[in-house]
């Protein structure tokens, strides 16, 4: 996964509109200028096995356990993300 984006899947009916919220660099992934929170030079979360984990530099630290996994070109949530699991996907990937 080098050099994707992740666009929130809410705004899927505004497609030409949205801007990508995060940035895949490797195994890393990164807040763009366009996340609410602004920019990060630091990762935010980190792929292994097709799960997504914080880093160390998230807000809330690191955590052991998957808060996302990715399936194909879509990123869900986990039953351990804070914000609860739904079979719709939260990001998709491009």
């Amino acid at each position: 996964m080098i050099n994707l984006k992740l666009y929130n899947t809410k705004y899927s009916k505004t497609s030409d509109t949205m801007r990508p919220q995060y940035e895949v660099r490797g195994n890393n992934i990164y807040k763009t200028v366009y996340h609410p929170e602004g920019i990060s030079a630091l990762p935010q979360f980190k792929i292994k096995d097709g799960k997504v984990f914080t880093t160390a530099f998230h807000p809330k630290g690191l955590q052991g356990v998957p808060w996302f996994q990715v399936k194909g070109n879509n990123i869900h949530t986990t039953i351990h993300n804070p914000d609860g699991h739904s079979d719709i996907a939260m990001f998709h990937l491009k």
